[in-house]
């Protein structure tokens, strides 16, 4: 009889608790902190730990248990919260919602990271005893999708906010879909305006915050884009680029022609060149390492005219990525387009100052040691590095934590990995080429030994040889071309020079030779 109670209790206790609501608001602090788990206790739980949570990302199917609760416990009817971030929920949700959660729990380990496509698993003791939504099916534009907006159970169902109704609100009072566990309180603060673009359907009393209707476009990739509009304008988004079908450089996502058209590569200048690919292992580690190095071949009076774009492992082209700013390069002139100017300067030491221009971007290059590059021209490709087609590891072009340069228009390598564990590229056994290490005679027993030089020119030519080189003493060593401090002076008040007129002088700098002995001459 003990034992049938034993797994008659583990099987009621499994459905002690239970999924209420999905949560992804769009709060004021953005990032992942409107995410959240909401559930409720069926029964007293002495120990909420034996349950766990699971996000199934993408439709990609179960990634197990993700979240476990802590060891406390719950009672019978306890809404539970297990939000990414406490401090945003309860300011999203403010004090009278917030504070009907019994117990709220905040995910430090980022295990809770739905998006609104995404399906939700609770666990106990590991097995999996309620799903909401499909694991296997991504769940953009399905019934269950909650992307900016939430899923709650109502009498066993689920129902769901409209998605993206959270999206610009600053509580969840501000919504159109106000959360059902939230009860509307007496007044709600906000803009009762209906024509206004922040007006809040929900509020009861206007509290001044009524914002007009700006219609512009509010794509940030466009021409003309509008950073003080609020309102996406229909179809008025330009982006300018050359609109004939006809032209080598024909962009079918163009809608305003710019008069760029190209209709005979001979119309290309090829003023610029690659010259280095850069995947440098640096102490700020990330993509801290990662450059392009190029070169202006002939005059460039507008720089913007030209592009570089990354063809990720073997994928095939991306396409321009980034597009040179609008400067002036003179012929023969270098730039260096990096992640992290600091980090470069850092790790270039001395050699920084060989290029002409630095540019920092903070999201490209963004190749690893595998990728190609392609170079462009008014939307056309001008030069390619590698294979635009192969994963470049293990091929003779790979450049892994290392370097790819051209010498006379051939392509030269560092070893891979050669900058691991380095500080500055001096430290590496693949120096950049254009970091000459400064070169003279590295040995010390030749006069002509420079202190200052790193690699030996083969300068080294006149031997040391140490003696007294002061001709009036008695030890002087006409073969010795160093002074080792070693001349003896006899001590004599007669000057090598009369002074008394009769036509032989003490020169100053015999006179200053004499006085370092502590000597005298009259």
């Amino acid at each position: 009889m003990a034992v049938c109670w034993f797994f008659a209790s583990a099987g009621f206790a499994q459905n002690d608790l239970a999924l209420q609501g999905i949560i992804d608001f769009t709060v004021p602090s953005g990032g992942s902190d409107g995410k959240a788990i909401h559930l409720v206790a069926a029964a007293d739980i002495a120990d909420l730990s034996a349950y766990g949570i699971g996000v199934a990302n993408n439709g990609g199917g179960t990634d197990g248990q993700e979240y476990t609760f802590p060891a406390v416990g719950a009672s019978a009817g306890d809404h539970i919260l297990v939000a990414r971030s406490l401090t945003a929920m309860s300011a999203y949700l403010l004090a009278d919602c917030y504070n009907a959660f019994a117990i709220s729990l905040e995910d430090a380990s980022g295990a809770i990271s739905q998006n609104g496509d995404d399906a939700i698993e609770l666990f106990f003791n590991g097995e999996v005893i309620e799903t909401f939504g499909d694991i296997n099916v991504d769940g953009s534009g399905q019934d269950w999708e909650y992307t900016d907006s939430w899923a709650y159970k109502v009498d066993g169902a689920w129902t769901y906010g409209v998605v993206n109704c959270t999206d610009g609100t600053t509580t969840i009072f501000d919504a159109s879909c106000l959360y059902p566990f939230c009860e509307v309180p007496a007044d709600i603060p906000g803009c009762t305006d209906p024509t206004a673009f922040n007006f809040n359907p929900n509020a009861t009393v206007d509290d001044g915050s009524c914002e007009a209707v700006v219609v512009g476009c509010l794509d940030t990739g466009a021409d003309n884009y509008d950073s003080t509009a609020n309102t996406s304008c229909d179809d008025c988004c330009e982006f300018g680029g050359c609109t004939d079908s006809g032209a080598l450089n024909y962009d079918p996502d163009a809608n305003v022609d710019d008069g760029s058209c190209i209709f005979d590569n001979g119309e290309l200048t090829n003023a610029l060149a690659l010259q280095g690919i850069i995947d440098f292992t640096v102490p700020e580690a990330g993509s801290s390492g990662k450059a392009l190095h190029v070169v202006a071949v002939a005059d460039i009076a507008d720089l913007s005219v030209f592009g570089a774009g990354t063809a990720n492992n073997g994928g095939g082209t991306d396409g321009i990525e980034f597009t040179f700013p609008a400067m002036s390069l003179n012929a023969g002139e270098s730039l260096l387009i990096v992640r992290d100017a600091a980090a470069m300067t850092n790790y270039f030491s001395t050699c920084f100052g060989s290029f002409d221009h630095v540019v920092e971007n903070g999201s490209w290059p963004d190749h690893n040691g595998d990728d190609a590059i392609e170079l462009f021209e008014n939307g056309l490709v001008i030069e390619t590095f590698g294979d635009i087609n192969v994963d470049g590891t293990g091929e003779a072009w790979e450049y892994t934590d290392s370097w790819a340069f051209k010498e006379a228009g051939t392509w030269t390598y560092g070893t891979v990995d050669c900058t691991d564990g380095t500080t500055t590229i001096f430290d590496a056994s693949c120096v950049y080429p254009v970091c000459a290490l400064p070169s003279g005679c590295t040995d010390p027993f030749y006069v002509e030994f420079d202190m200052m030089a790193e690699v030996d020119d083969g300068s080294c030519a006149t031997l040391v040889v140490f003696g007294c080189l002061y001709e009036i003493a008695e030890n002087y060593d006409s073969a010795a071309n160093t002074d080792d401090g070693s001349c003896i002076i006899q001590q004599t008040n007669a000057c090598p020079g009369d002074l008394d007129g009769d036509g032989l002088v003490a020169t100053p700098d015999l006179l200053t030779f004499l006085s370092v002995f502590g000597l005298t001459c009259e």
